[in-house]
């Protein structure tokens, strides 16, 4: 555990809920009839951290934005708790999927609990603005981030890995059943990447919330993920608990990278260590 964790919010910011399952069917999606994701089935396991991994191209971004319904299938389709989310309402959906894009843009001068406060628009009437029930959970959400500091402060003042926790702080207020995020830790120092991390694992634990990350880093994956899915080509190579898919044919496989796999001696779980080229010069 990081030793300097992100202070928990004062309330929980939501009561817990029967885990949401999340499976695509057949799934083809692209753009400009390039076809990117290629007749894609999986299921998320519902109440679990899912990563999905693989090379820049690969289309697991593509992917997630495929499960947040943000591209429209040419094939196959998304399945929510059983349903296609194709004939789920937009508001509906909003409430029970939450996405966290990779390069989010906020409105210029926007403040940061103004921006959190629009992850609440799923949950009010038209003819109603923020409740208490709003108020707080916007207030958790950023005590839960670190950032209820920086209340006041317009979002395009502050710096990358700010701006990536008040992106994350209204997904969270949002409440969503299933939170989709496209590699939330990019913009952050080492340690902000573990503190986010820890936080999301910590809100799996306590909700029972199902999440999924796109992620880079193999060995943070490995830590924090209770299923990995790793995609090379627009399909999935490979998928299965981390213990299991971070073995060196799997790596070399979808990524092209000879490595060695370790166990982290902190947690057990496990570390990818790229071998350096044979013809480098630090090669032993």
């Amino acid at each position: 555990m990081n030793p300097d964790p992100l202070t928990p919010p004062a309330t929980p910011l939501v009561t817990t809920t029967p885990a949401t399952e999340l499976a695509t069917t057949g799934l083809t999606l692209g753009y400009h009839s390039r076809p990117v994701v290629h007749d894609v089935s999986v299921t998320v396991p519902p109440g679990r951290i899912t990563v999905i991994v693989g090379a820049n191209g690969s289309g697991k971004s593509t992917l997630l934005r495929g499960l947040a319904r943000l591209m429209t299938p040419s094939r196959g389709a998304v399945l929510l708790d059983g349903r296609d989310i194709a004939g789920i309402g937009a508001k509906t959906l909003a409430r029970r999927l939450g996405l966290l894009p990779q390069q989010p843009l906020a409105p210029d001068g926007i403040t940061v609990s103004d921006l959190v406060g629009r992850g609440r628009h799923p949950h009010q009437r038209w003819f109603r603005h923020h409740s208490e029930a709003d108020d707080a959970a916007v207030t958790s959400a950023m005590e839960a981030t670190g950032i209820a500091h920086l209340a006041d402060e317009p979002v395009d003042e502050l710096s990358g890995g700010q701006r990536q926790r008040v992106w994350l702080a209204l997904a969270l207020a949002q409440d969503p059943d299933v939170m989709l995020l496209d590699e939330p830790t990019t913009h952050l120092d080492l340690a902000h990447q573990i503190e986010l991390l820890e936080l999301l694992a910590d809100l799996n634990a306590e909700l029972g919330r199902t999440t999924v990350l796109v992620l880079h880093d193999l060995s943070l994956a490995g830590r924090y993920a209770h299923h990995v899915v790793a995609v090379k080509d627009g399909r999935i190579a490979a998928e299965g608990p981390p213990a299991d898919l971070l073995e060196p044919d799997t790596v070399a496989s979808v990524f092209g990278l000879t490595c060695e796999v370790i166990d982290d001696p902190l947690t057990g779980t496990p570390i990818v260590l790229p071998r350096p080229p044979a013809d480098s010069r630090r090669s032993t």
